[in-house]
């Protein structure tokens, strides 16, 4: 289903509240994503670099208990892989990196694939109360991120 001007600026809206850019998308990447509209499955590859102590917010329930970046992400992780499954997604993969051995990419430390059976259902989760709770943890955990959306070529 093709979404209108209108109603993609409203999503955007929406989801702009957490804030953009950085290891969220941007206006353009979220905009190119909804005008797309694209069926699935979905496979949206993510590669993960943490922080060595994760940054809660001052104040948070967590600042200062001494989490790492990957601990605070789990959380996140945690409660994004449900919103995923309930929604008939799955995670396809999620391993560590051992190293890179073509190309300057960074220090990369997990990467994960959750396939999703449309973007509606990827835009659902991302507007999800317990999935927008649960960003705290990832914003505390992750230090860098790139999300490749992409579609299998092989049967699944």
């Amino acid at each position: 289903m093709a979404r209108s001007d209108a109603e993609i600026e409203a999503v955007i809206r929406e989801l702009s509240r957490h804030g953009l850019g950085g290891i969220n998308p941007d206006i353009d990447q979220l905009r190119s994503l909804l005008r797309a509209d694209r069926e699935g499955p979905l496979q949206f590859l993510n590669l993960l670099e943490y922080h060595d102590q994760a940054r809660y917010p001052a104040g948070h329930e967590l600042a200062g208990a001494g989490l790492t970046g990957a601990e605070a992400y789990a959380r996140y992780g945690a409660v994004a892989f449900r919103e995923v499954t309930r929604r008939g997604g799955s995670l396809t993969l999620y391993n560590g990196v051992e190293q890179s051995i073509i190309g300057d990419t960074g220090t990369w430390h997990h990467i994960a694939t959750m396939q999703y059976k449309n973007t509606d259902a990827f835009i659902e989760m991302l507007q999800a109360p317990d999935y927008v709770a649960s960003l705290v943890h990832r914003d505390a955990g992750l230090k860098r991120t790139w999300v490749l959306v992409t579609r299998p070529l092989l049967p699944t």
